[in-house]
Order: structure tokens, then sequence, then C-alpha cells
């Protein structure tokens, strides 16, 4: 046998004891080092709904269950589950649940195809960020809907579509409340509100009325009869609180911990701004 060969059946032999030393080790380093996972773990990921939208502040809702066993997470922060969850999760952990506050998206602008003015034809990409980067948008106003979808795409209920007027209309039986879509949109069209609240304001626009107007016709124009003509008489009686709904930098904004949804607001706007629903004996019937 040539010295060659045999060079080589040693090189062979060296890397197979070597190989076979690091797996023993490494087998050895698994059973030492093997943390036992809590079961309760996989218990709470089986009730939770596994969206994995994020809502609660984890990655998904395998993060969120190890973080509720490991680290005393809350167990009220998945607004998909809702409360029903919320209780189931915190009985595995013998807990006793917070609560839990539902909420929704909402659209703050009415501007859209029709009523918002355009600076420039827009020809690039068709996303809402990638609007923004090209001079602010290609709106007049500066705070109005986009309309290209980036809070449709980033739904992962599809409860948002885009519609005829070129803004966003959410499917409240489909919103649970995540905030993917306020995260996305650059122009901070979207919030989340409570359920349960009907009314808000269509409109972010923070300019003098005769600004606002040169590019828009649908915006808010700070005249103040919402919060005084209507909720403050609403309130009047009430020392605790003046009036749910204030103008502040020329748009009216509302307190949902003091707003009782009552309409008052919206019946007085004289640029109907503010929506609030037509009631019906067998629920809502929403006008937009």
């Amino acid at each position: 046998m040539s010295i060659t060969m045999i060079q080589f059946f040693a090189a062979v032999l060296s890397l197979t004891v070597i190989g076979g030393l690091f797996g023993f080790i490494l087998s050895v380093a698994q059973k030492k080092l093997h943390v036992e996972k809590d079961p309760r773990v996989e218990e709470i990921f089986e009730i939770l709904p596994g969206a994995n939208c994020g809502a609660c502040g984890c990655p998904g809702c395998m993060a969120y269950a190890e973080k509720i066993v490991n680290n005393n997470m809350d167990t009220n922060l998945c607004p998909v589950g809702g409360p029903e969850t919320a209780n189931k999760v915190a009985d595995a952990m013998g807990k006793v649940s917070g609560n839990v506050v539902r909420k929704i998206s909402r659209v703050h602008c009415q501007g859209g195809k029709f009523n918002a003015r355009n600076k420039f034809k827009y020809e690039g990409p068709q996303t809402c960020a990638g609007a923004q980067l090209i001079d602010g948008g290609y709106r007049v106003c500066s705070y109005g809907c986009l309309g290209l979808g980036d809070c449709a795409d980033i739904c992962p209920f599809g409860a948002i579509h885009i519609d005829e007027r070129k803004l966003p209309v959410v499917d409240l039986d489909k919103c649970t409340g995540c905030g993917k879509c306020e995260e996305v949109c650059p122009r901070n069209v979207i919030s989340l509100v409570p359920r349960g609240k009907d009314v808000y304001v269509m409109c972010r626009n923070r300019e003098k009325g005769p600004l606002m107007k040169q590019g828009c016709s649908a915006g808010c124009i700070g005249c103040k009869l919402c919060e005084t003509k209507a909720c403050k008489i609403v309130f009047q009686n009430n020392t605790d609180v003046e009036s749910a709904i204030k103008v502040d930098n020329f748009i009216a904004e509302i307190d949902y911990s003091v707003c009782i949804d009552c309409g008052k607001c919206a019946s007085v706007c004289p640029q109907k701004v503010i929506f609030y629903p037509e009631k019906t004996d067998s629920g809502i019937l929403e006008k937009e």
C-alpha cells in the first residue's frame, strides 16, 4: 500500500474519531443543559387564537404563551381572543383575568378621490409608504389618506378594503383591533377606538379652516360647535366633565374615557366631519 493511501485512510480515521468525539460531547451537553418546557406553555398556546398578529406585543402566539408562563406577562393582551380567551388563559395560570378593552379601527379621513386635491400625478410604487417619500405625498392635505391600501394589504383578517373613493373601509365584524393597520399608515389616518363608541372624527388636519380647504373640501374647520354647542351642554351639570370633545389645533378630538356616545356633536357639525351611525330598531345602520 502506498504512502498516499495510508495517509488517506489515516485522515479518514482521524475525522471519524473526531466526529464521534464531538457527537458524544454534544449528546452529553444536550442532556446536561436540557431545560424542561413548562407544559402550561403548550396549554396556553392551544387556548390562544393562533392569529400571530403581534397585537399583544409579542411576535406570535407561542412567544406570548411563553412570556405569560415564564415572565408573568398579563393574560388579557390578546384583542383577537377577547375576554373569553383572557379568562381561559387566566384560569390556566390560576389567576383572575383583568378587563379586556375590545377595540376597532377607525379611519379619520373622508377626503379621498372626490374631496381631496392632488399636488401632482403620482406614478410611483403603488404603496402609501412609497408615495409618502415623494414630496411628502401627492395630496395637498398632508394629513389625508393616500388611498393606496397598505392598511388593507397588511390586515391579517381581511377586515379592510379600499372603496371607490380611494379610502379604506373597515368591516367591523371582521376587525379584531390588532392595530396592524394603524402601525403601517404613514399618515396616522387610522386609530384604534373602544368598541361600543360609534362616534368618531373623520379628519386629522390641523390647519386653519381656509388653509385646510385648499386641500380638501371635507375637513374639520375647527369651529368648536361640537364642543361648545353640543357636548358642553350635555355635561353642563357635571362638575367632573366639561366636555368629551375638544377642538385643539383646529381639529376636534374625542376623549373616549368620558364620551357617552350620544352623537350630539355629529348633529351640529357643519362639515359632517363627525361620524355617528343612524340607529334603527334592529341595531345600527352606518352611513359614510
